[in-house]
């Protein structure tokens, strides 16, 4: 009797044991089950956290470019209102003109012929000599001379258009060689006579009437 309860216990003690292991390795494999699944989870995380942290550094770098284009849209149009502000709204109009009245002179000159050297000579020294009469000699750049040749093509120099041309020529100013000699007094002549406040020094007629004569010469 006493045999059959040592081995009874003992056989409950082998089983104890052998439950206890069992369910000490189960335990195990769900812990690493569970740490995989977290593992995995954070690997996920990290690969969240890392394109948002791409698409904050696009957002940032589109913002900072954003403000760059702002600051230059800013910067131009406060450079445009102090342009208007100071007058530069009458230019733009009367700039508009010109090159309306260039393409009425375009149409004109189609239906016309051409003046001999000569007459247009003649025409220029009477109109100079008109001008003289008005008192406007002071500072009057010369005229030019029959013998001094062909006339140049005027309307190369940035700003001189078809009418602006005709009326120089009326003026008896036809060579690139008459517009880089001018002095002040015919600059300041030229701007009162025409009423381009300063325009032939903001686009540097002169400068350019020295520029083709070189390419000419060369």
């Amino acid at each position: 009797m006493i045999y059959l309860i040592v081995q009874t216990f003992i056989l409950l003690l082998i089983s104890g044991l052998l439950g206890l292991v069992l369910g000490w390795y189960l335990t195990r494999i769900s812990a690493a089950n569970s740490r995989a699944s977290l593992q995995d989870q954070l690997n996920k995380a990290k690969a969240d956290r890392r394109e948002l942290r791409a698409e904050l550094d696009a957002l940032a770098t589109a913002k900072s470019n954003c403000d760059s284009e702002r600051r230059l849209l800013s910067d131009e149009l406060a450079d445009l209102r102090a342009h208007v502000d100071a007058g530069g709204k009458d230019e733009m109009i009367a700039a508009l003109q010109d090159e309306l009245e260039q393409c009425r002179q375009t149409l004109v000159a189609a239906g016309t012929t051409k003046r001999d050297g000569q007459e247009a000579d003649t025409v220029a020294i009477a109109s100079a000599a008109a001008a003289g009469a008005q008192g406007l000699t002071t500072g009057m750049p010369a005229v030019k001379s029959s013998d001094d040749g062909p006339g140049d093509d005027l309307q190369q120099i940035r700003g001189i258009g078809p009418k602006i041309a005709g009326i120089l020529k009326e003026l008896g100013i036809e060579r690139f060689e008459q517009i880089a000699d001018w002095t002040p007094e015919n600059i300041d002549w030229i701007n009162a006579h025409l009423k381009f406040k300063g325009r032939v020094e903001r686009e540097q007629w002169i400068a350019q009437a020295k520029t083709l004569i070189a390419e000419r010469d060369t």
